[in-house]
């Protein structure tokens, strides 16, 4: 199966499923159980982003572990070779060799949550490659401008970023990285706070609406999608920077 497809197919269906207790919600009388729905859909649409985000990096990572058992002369950065891989996935005969590495791969990120833009970035920005990295002031410009992009995520309209140039561009790129990365922690967090705490980080429980969900869904369904989009177009370059052929980057990228 081509890379990511597994990881974006169930991140399209559980956000879809996230959408649809919002529609739930609109059935139910005003109240804490409409509330409730409201806030399980906002859990849902930030599990669909972590679970996305680990089944990604394990894609990546079986991916290379398998472009390694074909051509062993090529060396891998420390941080790869340095990964535990378990025994059972080394030696047990007559499995599939993607699935041997896929098994050695969710090993690996049983336990990961990637919960916060920090945590994204060190597990993906080793297969990007320099001005590519994710979320950073290279490649939030492109985000600014995406036809999706919204004021909220940024702290400026594509619009007013677009007259800026010189230094003013400069600064409102720092500053859109520093918005977009607040604005995640709060989407994260109030997840946090409705599992940890039943959505009381105080004392009083917080308040919560379908149209703040809904744009929730949409910022998840930006960052993920952006994502995907790097990470499809840099990872066949990062095996090719570390010197695997052709052949070996077909055949781990597509099957």
């Amino acid at each position: 199966m081509p890379m990511l497809q597994t990881a974006m197919k169930h991140f399209q269906e559980d956000i879809e499923r996230a959408g649809e207790l919002i529609s739930i919600s609109e059935k139910l009388e005003n109240g804490t159980g409409k509330d409730d729905v409201l806030r399980s859909a906002w859990m849902f649409a930030v599990g669909a982003c972590d679970a996305y985000f680990c089944d990604a990096y394990g894609d990546l990572i079986a991916r290379t572990l398998r472009a390694k058992s074909y051509e062993g002369n090529v060396k891998l950065p420390d941080k790869l070779n340095n990964l535990k891989i378990p025994i059972v996935a080394a030696i047990t005969p007559n499995i599939n060799e993607g699935w041997r590495w896929r098994m050695a791969a969710r090993d690996l990120i049983e336990k990961e949550s990637v919960l916060s833009l920090d945590e994204i970035r060190g597990l993906f920005n080793q297969f990007c490659g320099d001005g590519k990295k994710i979320a950073n002031k290279d490649t939030i410009e492109n985000w600014i401008n995406h036809k999706q992009s919204k004021f909220r995520l940024f702290g400026i309209s594509k619009t007013d970023y677009r007259r800026l140039s010189g230094k003013d561009k400069e600064l409102a790129k720092q500053n859109a990285a520093k918005h977009f990365e607040s604005r995640y922690e709060i989407i994260f967090q109030r997840r946090n706070d409705c599992i940890h705490n039943c959505d009381r980080p105080k004392i009083a429980l917080q308040s919560i609406r379908k149209t703040q969900v809904e744009k929730i869904i949409e910022d998840i369904d930006f960052l993920v999608f952006r994502c995907h989009e790097i990470l499809l177009a840099e990872f066949p370059l990062y095996l090719e920077k570390r010197g695997f052929s052709s052949v070996t980057r077909n055949r781990v990228c597509v099957a």
